[in-house]
C-alpha cells in the first residue's frame, strides 16, 4: 500500500470513528431529554433562545446546523406545546422572530440537568487533557468546515477543557494536534 493510500485510509477510518462516536453520543443526549417531551434539536432551540433572546428563524437554523425545513418543523412542534411563539415583523411579513415563552423556559430548566448529566457521563471516560485535545481538534475541524464561521467561544472553552486531576485516563490514544 502506498503512503498516499495509507493516509487516505487513516482519514477515512478517523472520519468513520468520529461519525460513530458523534452519533452514539447524540443518541444518549436525545434519550436524556426525551422524558421531558423534547428532542435534542428542540432543546437546542430553547437553549439558543434563552442565550440570545428572540431570534430570526433563519438565524436559528444556521446556529443549529439545520435546514429551513427542519427548523420550521422543530419550531412548529415547540409552538404547538406553547414553548415558543413566532412573531412576524410589522413591516416585512416574511421576517419571523421566534421567542421563548415562560413555559418553554420552564421545560428547558427542568430538562437541562438530565442533558448535562448525560454529557458529563459520556465525557467522564476521557481525561481532562484528552477532553482538551478533543475540543481543540473539533474546533480545528470546524474552522476547516466553516472558515467564515465565528467560533468566538474558543478561548472560553479552553478553561472548561483544562486537565482535571480526578478524571480517569483509560486511554491516551487521541492524537496530538499538529
Amino acid at each position: 500500500m502506498s503512503k498516499g493510500e495509507k493516509k487516505r485510509r487513516r482519514a477515512l477510518d478517523a472520519y468513520a470513528t468520529l461519525q460513530r462516536a458523534a452519533t452514539m453520543a447524540a443518541a444518549q443526549v436525545e434519550q436524556a431529554v426525551h422524558p421531558f417531551g423534547l428532542s435534542a434539536s428542540q432543546f437546542g432551540v430553547l437553549e439558543t433562545l434563552e442565550e440570545r433572546g428572540p431570534v430570526h428563524q433563519q438565524e436559528l437554523a444556521e446556529a443549529l446546523g439545520r435546514s429551513k425545513a427542519q427548523m420550521t418543523a422543530i419550531i412548529d412542534a415547540l409552538e404547538a406545546r406553547g414553548w415558543v411563539r413566532r412573531e412576524r415583523h410589522a413591516t416585512d411579513r416574511r421576517f419571523i422572530t421566534v421567542h421563548l415563552t415562560d413555559d418553554g423556559l420552564g421545560v428547558l430548566h427542568t430538562a437541562a440537568p438530565a442533558r448535562s448529566e448525560a454529557i458529563v457521563a459520556i465525557m467522564r471516560e476521557v481525561s481532562g487533557e484528552q477532553r482538551a485535545r478533543l475540543a481543540r481538534l473539533c474546533r480545528r475541524l470546524l474552522r476547516v468546515l466553516d472558515p467564515d464561521g465565528s467560533d468566538s467561544a474558543d478561548e472560553a472553552h479552553d478553561d472548561l477543557t483544562a486537565e482535571e486531576p480526578d478524571a480517569p485516563a483509560p486511554d491516551s490514544s487521541l492524537p496530538t494536534p499538529t
